[in-house]
């Protein structure tokens, strides 16, 4: 039999809703679909439940009719008579009183009082029995007409499908938020690391270099004019030991950024950079309003891993740096003029600094899109939406 005028609306504006909105809105619009369907089913309860572990049905999705009762489903799930056929893709109608079908305790466990007729569907998917969606009647019951139950039974493979699209999506949400929760983790441990070998190499080392150039100017002040000039220039390398010592402490746990700001932590980097490089580096950063610590930092440690990278890798000999912030977008872009590394990119994901950055935008709901044109260069392009979220 045909399906008549509102019905094919009706399953038509249900594939419409389930493909075209979003996952997170499936289990609305399961809802929504079941309530449209009552007046055409003219059945006063209906609900799609999922079969586990071959005799209890789990918790799904209940409506009922104004003035009725969906299906209370406890956390348990639901044991009932006739679970077992269902699970051997059998359909169970009932007509008369529910108690000829459940125990007094099980009408009222699920809230089944008053039902005068009542069936249940098996549901398939991938060729396995998945659960049933079942039906009641308070009134006007006649009987289970077979047109009807065809039209249920679709119904109910089609929700069965989006609902296991669904628990696949969340499933799919969870270990996300999970590997995000243990990258953040990891960052975190990594940062204490840093911020306790910057301590004690500014502590401990800095200080030990420190007297050690005290002694190594007295010795040079009173050597031997033949051998001055050495012990100057070792007074000279221990300096300039002590230099670096305190540049590499500054670079693993970078204070500047909590004492003066993001803007001057990068520029204190680039320049850092342009010292022990060829590089020719020029930054354009705009006033920004106080951003997070957390947020600094990790802007901060994706320019040293993308500087890091050029210098290795890219043979460049400039590098333009830009910041800004358009209509709530954080806006970072890192550019050099090397020779670029499109084939890493197209045979993966990039290296292991390249996924270290998109991590770290990632803990911000931000992208980032990495580019190797064909002419050489390479850039780095972030976007952070929503900023003013990441403010102070």
């Amino acid at each position: 039999m045909f399906l008549s005028s509102a019905e094919h609306d009706f399953f038509i504006d249900v594939l419409n809703a389930l493909l075209e909105n979003d996952n997170d809105t499936i289990p609305e619009k399961i809802k929504e679909a079941l309530t449209n369907y009552l007046p055409i089913a003219d059945v006063q309860r209906m609900a799609i439940l999922r079969l586990k572990d071959g005799d209890t049905f789990e918790g799904g999705y209940s409506v009922a009719t104004k003035g009725y009762t969906p299906t209370l489903i406890p956390r348990e799930g639901i044991k009932t008579p006739y679970v077992s056929k269902i699970s051997k893709g059998q359909m169970v109608c009932h007509s008369g009183p529910i108690s000829d079908v459940f125990t007094q305790d099980e009408i009222e466990m699920v809230g089944m009082q008053g039902i005068i007729a009542h069936c249940v569907l098996p549901i398939t998917v991938r060729g396995k029995i998945w659960g049933a969606i079942a039906s009641s009647r308070y009134k006007n019951h006649d009987t289970w007409a077979p047109v009807l139950l065809e039209r249920l039974k679709a119904l109910g493979q089609i929700l069965a499908a989006a609902y296991e699209r669904y628990q696949f999506w969340v499933s799919i949400e969870t270990q996300n938020e999970q590997l995000e929760s243990l990258s953040r983790h990891l960052m975190e441990s990594q940062e204490t690391e840093r911020r306790l070998l910057s301590r004690e190499l500014h502590d401990n080392y800095s200080q030990r270099l420190a007297l050690l150039t005290i002694k190594a100017n007295s010795v040079a002040e009173v050597v031997r004019e033949s051998v001055k000039p050495e012990a100057i220039e070792l007074l000279n390398t221990i300096q300039q030991l002590a230099k670096d010592m305190q540049s590499l402490s500054r670079s693993l746990h970078p204070a500047i950024i909590e004492d003066l700001g993001l803007n001057a932590a990068l520029k204190a980097e680039s320049r850092r950079i342009a010292q022990i490089s060829e590089l020719e580096l020029q930054t354009m950063f705009a006033d920004l309003p106080r951003l997070s610590n957390e947020l600094s930092l990790n802007l901060y440690r994706v320019l040293q891993e993308s500087l890091n990278n050029v210098v290795k890798h890219a043979q460049a000999s400039a590098v333009f740096i830009s910041l800004e912030i358009i209509k709530g977008q954080l806006n970072y872009q890192i550019v050099d003029d090397g020779i670029g590394c499109k084939a890493c990119l197209e045979k993966n994901r990039g290296s292991i600094g390249l996924v270290s950055i998109r991590e770290r935008v990632q803990l911000f709901n931000g992208t980032v899109t990495f580019i190797s044109p064909d002419e050489g260069g390479f850039v780095v392009d972030i976007a952070i939406p929503s900023i003013e979220d990441h403010y102070e």
